[in-house]
């Protein structure tokens, strides 16, 4: 008797499974038409968790690109030995000095580009700046990866691959 009890209990659950109506209806509400400028981290207000994400990925490409175009600027001289060195082999050899330069300056304008953005997000309540700094940073990552895989550095090419993924990451963000 217990288990014709449990065969019918299980048809209806199995019956009730497949039958079942969805109970998301397309009238569903997205979180900021729910809550609005309801995200707040220390007295600063977000317009949603994508500009919250998009201001940390910035906050994070900031740092990374203004730390490496300063150390690029302030050792020059170490830098270019390294590039001599790295590059000796690859069809870049003859041009370090200018490459150098050039992605010295791409990622410092990509890093103060991304402190504008982050300033205007406060200011003027959009992200527009920092999808520029996104593109731009972007830019410089495939400078940089094109010149590893120049050079045959795969590992440090495939470094790059993280930074450039949280970058497309930011920039598909911004619908």
């Amino acid at each position: 008797m217990k288990q014709i009890g449990l065969i019918f209990f299980s048809v209806f659950m199995l019956n009730s499974i497949l039958v079942a109506e969805p109970t998301i209806s397309s009238t569903s509400t997205s979180l900021e038409e729910r809550y609005g400028d309801r995200i707040e981290i220390f007295g600063l207000k977000f317009k949603g968790p994508l500009v919250l994400c998009q201001v940390l990925i910035a906050i994070l490409m900031m740092i990374t690109f203004l730390q490496s175009s300063f150390d690029k600027i302030i050792n020059r001289k170490e830098n270019l030995e390294f590039f001599n060195s790295h590059f000796a082999n690859s069809p870049l050899r003859g041009f370090t000095s200018l490459l150098l330069s050039i992605i010295t300056v791409m990622e410092f304008i990509g890093g103060f580009m991304l402190v504008y953005g982050i300033y205007f997000v406060f200011v003027e309540r959009t992200t527009l700046w920092i999808f520029y700094g996104f593109i731009l940073v972007s830019l410089t990552l495939i400078a940089l990866f094109t010149g590893q895989r120049l050079a045959k550095d795969y590992v440090g090419a495939a470094d790059l691959i993280p930074y450039f993924t949280l970058v497309m990451l930011g920039i598909m963000s911004m619908y």
